[in-house]
């Protein structure tokens, strides 16, 4: 099959009706009744928040002010919640505190509705399934959490482990299939090196928070796109897939600050992985995938997507002319409200087959319980009961959502899960509604998409550069899934069988050479696997050189490609040996000239760098001369990637390898900037006034230094998870030591 983008968007968006001179900032996209609500910063000294709305995530339509309240001016970051028929937006006008405003609807008008509550910036609500409701907010050293004791009260809270080494702010939290994921950005709002990180845990959304080592998941500091933050998730169209929206930074306003612009990514998720793909940035990408069905019935459904069946008694019967496949979610948006005192009783079914073969999601007014039916040959089974939400009021929207696949069927309310039944796995059929007499339900958007428990992340097509999970790759053959045993707690796939393999479908952003690794068990080495791209093969042995002695999975470069812009497919099957699989990561390279002398270019009062972001292996020779005895250090750097410079930032701003001398040491660092680990160290004495040539080697994951004319090595070591390219740089020259130009060859 040919890989084809169907509808594409590209990032930045441009929408009407921007801040002027200012953009989008901060954005973050509220999802009720099937539609999309966006709200960004507003601009300071401006009084309101605009809003705009979208069915698809790609084209908006603005919706004006959605408040005009004097607090409102200058209003940051505002996030809007929606309960029982109230939309709550917090927002700290000119970061000075925050406030709540409400409204009925999520345009507004929203009504400040409290007094300055503090709390920093960028606060955010997440409401949890036990109905318990939780406030982030930003601060330096990492973001503060607070229990709610209703939409307007606040307690102190504490501070979370998630922290990006400097002030950070932008947090928001989503659970996923029983984990909580929060997601956060640093460094300085007007640096090249604002981020967004984020950390997983699976007790509550409290509690502390696994950072996982593919962080950061949203970073760039090329000069035409950088400044990436203040991200917020959101679910997509088809109810299975989820986006993250930030903004970047570009030019310069008139007065001075950069101008923001909106971005949209697909994310996708791996057990307690998360991952973007991307970010993307000046070229089309794959649109949101719309649901299979969808519709809002209201008071007269179209015949052509609606069947109506009444019955003797006086209920009704409403059901979609189309049925579902056998994997799938639905959603129902709906009000009830009661005639002469009857019992509110309300049905949403799903794998109809007929009146006597369905099952249903019960919503019961008199008990005020939300129950999960299966009716088989006429026989009614009541499989779960859960009470509803305290204080629900029923006559006000709510969101039943159903999801069914191999792994059982949940049943949402208003997006709290509250039945999970395991193996209770619902067939294909149709979808709809069932009402008795004395109920009077107004029916809102209904939606049904063939895609649950996130299958659609296996379809979607990844952008390239980028990195694509194992298990979202089309499965040949009889791979295994083999799950719990990678160390961030995300599936790997085993490929062991004659025709095991991997099919991507990829977008390639440019034509160019790129540098393919997958990410493979310590088992796999030796292995021989097949790669196919343009229609060409290589057989590639997985070299056992390159595997960490440490560690039970190494990231493995397979060399370079020849790639052209467009969509096609990837794929990689196993020729010899077992392969267990994690990921495959692409990205662009340039080859290192034979020889070229880089004198670095002074960036910053740090570091200083030269050369390619796409150089892979290279030899780097120079000599370092100490002066006079010193306890400073003098250092180099390598494979730097994603650098930034700015007064308040973390000092180690950049991705890469810090080798740094002194006290008679050398010692590699490996650096993602707040996190800066030492991994490996060596001697090297040096007396006052004395010069050594040192030469570094860098082969795919494994990195050696040599000192003069000595075969060997200081030090040596394989990165599991390496850097496997970037440029060179200086770091912290002491004026006690001096280092020559580098000499740079292959």
């Amino acid at each position: 099959m040919e890989v084809t983008l169907g509808q594409t968007y590209q990032n930045p968006i441009v929408l009407d009706q921007e801040w002027e001179d200012y953009g989008i900032g901060d954005p973050y996209i509220l999802r009720f009744n099937g539609k999309y609500y966006l709200y960004c910063s507003t601009k300071d000294r401006r009084v309101g928040v605009k809003s705009w709305s979208s069915d698809d995530l790609v084209n908006w339509r603005y919706e004006g002010l959605v408040t005009e309240e004097p607090v409102s001016e200058g209003a940051y970051a505002p996030e809007v919640v929606y309960w029982n028929g109230a939309f709550y937006m917090y927002t700290s006008p000119a970061g000075k505190g925050h406030y709540v405003l409400q409204s009925d609807k999520p345009t507004g008008p929203f009504v400040k509705k409290t007094d300055n509550l503090g709390f920093t910036i960028d606060g955010s609500v997440f409401i949890d399934d036990d109905e318990k409701w939780y406030f982030t907010h930003a601060k330096f050293g990492g973001i503060m959490i607070s229990s709610m004791f209703n939409p307007f009260t606040i307690d102190a809270g504490k501070q979370l482990n998630a922290s990006l080494g400097h002030w950070t702010e932008g947090s928001m939290i989503i659970k996923r299939n029983g984990r909580y994921f929060i997601t956060y950005t640093g460094n300085h709002v007007f640096s090249k090196g604002y981020r967004v990180n984020y950390g997983v845990n699976h007790e509550s959304p409290a509690a502390a928070y696994t950072i996982p080592e593919n962080n950061p998941i949203l970073i760039s500091t090329a000069n035409d796109f950088n400044g990436l933050g203040h991200s917020a998730t959101v679910m997509g169209p088809n109810l299975d897939s989820y986006y993250i929206v930030y903004h970047n930074l570009i030019g310069r306003s008139a007065e001075g600050p950069p101008v923001r612009k909106m971005n949209l990514d697909r994310l996708v998720f791996n057990g307690d992985k998360m991952s973007v793909l991307g970010p993307t940035h000046g070229t089309p990408q794959e649109a949101p995938k719309m649901p299979e069905f969808r519709d809002e019935p209201g008071a007269a459904p179209s015949a052509d997507k609606w069947e109506k069946i009444s019955s003797t008694d006086g209920g009704e019967t409403l059901l979609t002319r189309n049925g579902t496949g056998s994997d799938y979610t639905a959603e129902y948006n709906f009000q009830v409200r009661e005639q002469d005192d009857a019992p509110t009783l309300l049905e949403t079914l799903f794998a109809y087959t007929d009146s006597k073969n369905y099952w249903a999601a019960r919503l019961n007014g008199a008990s005020m319980e939300l129950a999960l039916i299966q009716r088989v040959n006429g026989s009614e089974t009541v499989v779960s009961t859960k009470k509803l939400p305290q204080g629900t009021d029923l006559t006000k929207l709510h969101t039943i959502r159903v999801e069914t696949g191999m792994s059982g069927t949940m049943i949402y309310w208003d997006g709290l899960l509250k039945i999970e039944q395991t193996g209770e796995v619902a067939k294909a059929g149709r979808i709809g509604y069932v009402w008795p007499p004395g109920t009077q339900p107004s029916l809102h958007y209904t939606a049904f998409s063939n895609e649950s428990y996130g299958s659609s992340d296996r379809k979607v097509v990844k952008p390239m550069p980028g990195t694509m999970e194992a298990v979202h790759g089309v499965q040949e053959g009889s791979p295994d899934i083999l799950s719990g045993i990678t160390p961030d707690g995300s599936d790997a796939i085993s490929l062991s069988g004659k025709g095991d393999g991997l099919r991507y479908p990829v977008n390639i952003r440019q034509d160019g050479s790129y540098l393919l690794a997958v990410n493979v068990s310590k088992a796999s080495a030796g292995s021989t696997v097949l790669i196919e791209t343009n229609g060409e093969t290589k057989k590639i042995k997985l070299d056992s050189t390159f595997f960490a002695a440490d560690s039970d999975w190494t990231k493995i470069p397979l060399g370079v490609f020849e790639l052209k812009q467009g969509t096609q497919w990837l794929s990689l099957h196993q020729l010899k040996g077992e392969i267990t699989l994690r990921y495959v990561e692409a990205n662009l390279t340039v080859p290192v000239q034979e020889q070229s002398v880089v004198k670095p270019n002074q960036v910053g009062l740090v570091n200083r760098f030269g050369g390619e972001w796409g150089w892979s292996d290279y030899t780097v020779s120079f000599e370092l001369t100490m002066k006079k005895a010193t306890a400073d250090e003098a250092g180099i750097l390598l494979r730097t990637t994603n650098e930034s410079e700015f007064k308040d930032q973390v000092k180690d701003a950049f991705m890469g390898y810090a080798l740094s001398f002194r006290n008679g040491k050398v010692n590699l660092s490996r650096v993602s900037y707040e996190n800066a680990v030492e991994e490996a160290t060596g001697s090297l004495t040096f007396e006052p006034g004395q010069t050594r040539k040192v030469t570094v080697k860098l082969e795919g994951p494994t990195i050696a230094v040599f000192s003069d004319a000595s075969k060997e090595p200081l030090l040596r070591w394989t990165d599991p998870n390496a850097f496997l390219n970037g440029r060179i740089g200086l770091r912290g020259v002491s004026p006690d030591w001096a280092i020559s130009p580098m000499t740079v060859g292959r």
